[in-house]
C-alpha cells in the first residue's frame, strides 16, 4: 500500500510530506554534525601522537579545551594504536554489522507497546543496528522525554476514590466565601545543609564545581505548618526526638486553634472553619478526631488517598519553599525557624490566595483525567 492510498486532501498530503522531510533533515544534519565533531577530534589526536604525546595526556588536553567528556582516553587510545600500525586514515572502518534497513511500522508497534524501550533493545528486538533505530525513531516523529515521577503507582479503586472525592468537594458552592474557610496543613523536612543544584555560571572549558548530594539521612528538622488564602497562621518546628505522633498532632491543632482566634477571629466565631489535611496516620488517627471535634466550628474536608497533587502545601507552599532554601545551610533549629519566617513574610496575601483558589481547578482537571495523575 503507498503512502497515499488512503483518500485524504492535497493539502493534508502536504503537510505529510512537509512533515517527513523535516524530520529526515533533522537527521541527516544531526549525523553529518555528529560525523563533523568526531573527524575533528581524530585530527587533534593524529596531531598528539605525532608529538609523540601519551594518549591518557591528549584525551586530558583535549578535554581541557573542548569540555568534559568530549573524547575518553580508551577511545585515544584505540586511535594511537590505528596510527601506530600505519593506518592514518581518519575515517572508520568498513564493518558488516547489523542490517541498516528498519520496518518503520514495526518500530512503530513496538515503541508505543512500550515507551520505555531502550533503543539496544529495540535494536535487539528488531534485529537491525542502534543508530538505525535512533534515526528511524526521529524519522517517524518520536521524540524522547524525560518521565514525570508520580508520588503512587494508583490502583483502579484508588483512582474512583480520587474522582468521588473531588465530586463530593465540587458539590459545595466553589466561591470565594467557601475558599476562605478552608485552612489547609502539612508537614516538610528541613535540612541544615540545602545544597545548590543548579547549573553554575563558569569560563568556557572550566569544569563545574562538584555538588555532594543530599542525602536522608543528614540533620534536618521536621516543618508543620497551617496556612490560609492571608498566609501562615502557625507554624513551629518539631523538637529533635520527638515523633509527630496523634498525641502530638492534637497539641498542635489546639495551638493552632489559638492562633487563628487571633488572626481571623471572625472565621472561628461562626465556626465556619474547613480544615483541609492529608490522610497521614497521626491525622487520621481516633484521638485526632476527637480533638477535631472538640474544637468547636471545624469542619474536615475529605481527602483522597495518595493525593499530594490536590494538598495545596505541596503544589504551592513547599515547592516554592525549597527554592527559597536552596544554596542555604543551617547550624541550629533557631536559623532554621529565622528562615521560615523570612520566606513566609516574602509572599504577599495574593500568592496565599493563589495556592487555595488552585484547589477547585485541581479537583476538576482530576475528575477529567478518571482519578489519575495529570502533568502539573
Amino acid at each position: 500500500m503507498t503512502p497515499w492510498s488512503v483518500d485524504v486532501g492535497p493539502l493534508t498530503k502536504c503537510k505529510m510530506f512537509e512533515q517527513h522531510v523535516c524530520a529526515y533533515l533533522c537527521t541527516f544534519l544531526h549525523v553529518i554534525e555528529m560525523e563533523s565533531e568526531n573527524y575533528e577530534i581524530r585530527v587533534l589526536l593524529r596531531f598528539f601522537w605525532k608529538k609523540g604525546a601519551k594518549a591518557a595526556a591528549a584525551a586530558r588536553e583535549i578535554c581541557q579545551v573542548e569540555g568534559p567528556g568530549t573524547v575518553s582516553t580508551r577511545a585515544a587510545q584505540k586511535w594511537f594504536k590505528r596510527f601506530k600500525e600505519g593506518r592514518t586514515s581518519l575515517e572508520d572502518d568498513a564493518r558488516s554489522g547489523r542490517p541498516q534497513e528498519v520496518d518503520s511500522e514495526a518500530l512503530r508497534e513496538a515503541v508505543e507497546a512500550n515507551p520505555g524501550a531502550s533503543t539496544r533493545r529495540l535494536s535487539n528486538d528488531l534485529g537491525v543496528s542502534q543508530p538505525s533505530v535512533v534515526a528511524h525513531l526521529h524519522r517517524i516523529g518520536k521524540v524522547h522525554k524525560s518521565c514525570r515521577v508520580v508520588p503512587h503507582e494508583l490502583s483502579e479503586a484508588q483512582a474512583q476514590r480520587r474522582v468521588e472525592v473531588c465530586n463530593q468537594l465540587l458539590a459545595n458552592p466553589n466561591d470565594e466565601r467557601f475558599l476562605k474557610r478552608i485552612v489547609t496543613c502539612d508537614e516538610k523536612w528541613v535540612y541544615y545543609r540545602n545544597p545548590d543544584m543548579r547549573k553554575q555560571w563558569l569560563d568556557p572549558g572550566q569544569p563545574a564545581n562538584p555538588v555532594v548530594k543530599q542525602k536522608s539521612f543528614e540533620r534536618k528538622v521536621m516543618l508543620c505548618v497551617w496556612w490560609n488564602f492571608e498566609g501562615v497562621i502557625h507554624f513551629e518546628l518539631v523538637p529533635e526526638g520527638l515523633a509527630i505522633n496523634a498525641e502530638l498532632y492534637s497539641q498542635q491543632l489546639e495551638r493552632m486553634y489559638v492562633a487563628l482566634g487571633e488572626r481571623c477571629p471572625a472565621l472561628v466565631n461562626r465556626k465556619r472553619v474547613l480544615l483541609q489535611q492529608d490522610n497521614a496516620r497521626p491525622h487520621t488517627a481516633h484521638l485526632t478526631q476527637e480533638k477535631i471535634a472538640e474544637l468547636e466550628g471545624i469542619e474536615l474536608l475529605p481527602h483522597p488517598a495518595y493525593s499530594p497533587d490536590l494538598a495545596p502545601s505541596d503544589y504551592h507552599l513547599f515547592r516554592s519553599m525549597a527554592h527559597f532554601l536552596r544554596g542555604r545551610r543551617f547550624e541550629n533549629d533557631a536559623q532554621v525557624e529565622e528562615a521560615c519566617r523570612e520566606y513566609f513574610a516574602s509572599k504577599e496575601p495574593a500568592w496565599y490566595h493563589r495556592g487555595i483558589e488552585q484547589l477547585s481547578e485541581r479537583w476538576r482537571r482530576t475528575i477529567d483525567h478518571n482519578g489519575l495523575y495529570w502533568e502539573d
